[in-house]
C-alpha cells in the first residue's frame, strides 16, 4: 500500500509489524535508490521479498536499510538481508553497539498479561538468535540519510531509538518511540519493552515540534493529518 507518493507498506513481515519502502520516481530530486525502513521478523525474508517484487524492487536494488531499533520485530531481517543485497545498514551510533551485540535485548519481567509477552519474546529470541550486524553509516539527531530523509534520535524504547522525519512531504517514520491502537488513538512505546519512559515521553514531544502531516508506526495504521492530533497526545504526557 503507498501511504504518500514514494512510501509503501510492505506485508508479509510479522503479524502486526511494519516496515516501509521508500521507492521515489528515478530521477527525482535526492533520488538514492530503494530506501527500507526496517525489515521485520527473523522468518519474514519469503513476504519481504514477495512485497518488494510487488514494487518491482529485487532485494539487491535497495540502497539503504534504515532501522529503528534493534529488536526482533524491527531487524530480525537484518543480517541475512544485508548479506544479500549489499545495502548500506543506517542506524543512530548509540543503537550500532546493540546491532553489532549477540544476543537480543532482554525485557523487564512484570507481573499479569505482559509476563506472558516476556515469556513470548524469549522463546523467539531463543529460535530465531541475534546475529551480529555493522552498522555501515552511524547517524546523529538531525543527519541526513539519503532520499530527503533525516534521522531524529528519539530514546526511551532504547537509547538509540530513531525515528525518520521527510520534510517535503511531511511523513514522519515512527518505529517504536510512538504507537497507534486499532481503535486510532495513540499510545506511548510498550511499558515492558521501553527502557526510560520518562525519556520516551519526552522524545514524543519532539516529534509533535515536528508538526507532521502523516505518521507510519512499527505497529498499526498510518495516520493522516497527524499534527494536532500528536501535539494534543504529546501536551497530555
Amino acid at each position: 500500500m503507498e501511504v504518500v507518493p514514494g512510501l509503501h507498506t510492505l506485508p508479509g513481515v510479522g503479524p502486526g509489524v511494519n516496515c516501509f519502502l521508500w521507492l521515489p520516481r528515478p530521477g527525482s530530486p535526492g533520488d538514492e535508490g530503494p530506501l527500507l525502513f526496517d525489515c521485520g521478523m527473523p522468518w519474514s525474508g519469503a513476504g519481504l521479498v514477495a512485497s518488494l517484487a510487488e514494487l518491482g524492487c529485487k532485494p539487491v536494488d535497495v540502497r539503504g536499510i534504515a532501522i529503528t531499533h534493534d529488536d526482533i520485530d524491527h531487524a530480525g531481517r537484518l543480517a541475512s538481508l544485508q548479506a544479500v543485497s549489499g545495502a548500506a545498514v543506517i542506524a543512530h551510533r548509540w543503537e550500532g553497539y546493540r546491532l553489532a551485540r549477540d544476543r537480543w535485548r532482554e525485557p523487564q519481567h512484570l507481573a499479569g498479561p505482559l509476563r506472558l509477552a516476556a515469556w513470548a519474546l524469549e522463546h523467539l529470541s531463543s529460535r530465531w538468535p541475534h546475529h551480529p550486524v555493522r552498522v555501515d553509516r552511524p547517524v546523529d539527531d538531525g543527519e541526513a540519510v539519503g532520499g530527503g530523509w533525516i534521522a531524529v534520535h528519539t530514546p526511551g524504547h532504547t537509547p538509540g531509538h530513531a525515528s525518520y522525519w521527510h520534510p517535503s512531504s511531511g511523513v514522519l517514520v515512527a518505529g517504536d518511540a510512538l504507537g497507534r491502537h486499532r481503535n486510532g488513538r495513540l499510545r506511548s512505546p510498550m511499558a515492558l519493552f521501553t527502557e526510560d519512559s520518562d525519556e520516551a515521553a519526552r522524545s514524543i514531544r519532539k516529534l509533535a515540534g515536528l508538526d507532521p502531516e502523516v505518521i507510519v508506526f512499527g505497529h498499526g495504521p498510518a495516520l493522516y493529518h497527524a499534527g494536532s492530533t500528536l501535539r494534543q497526545f504529546a501536551s497530555g504526557l
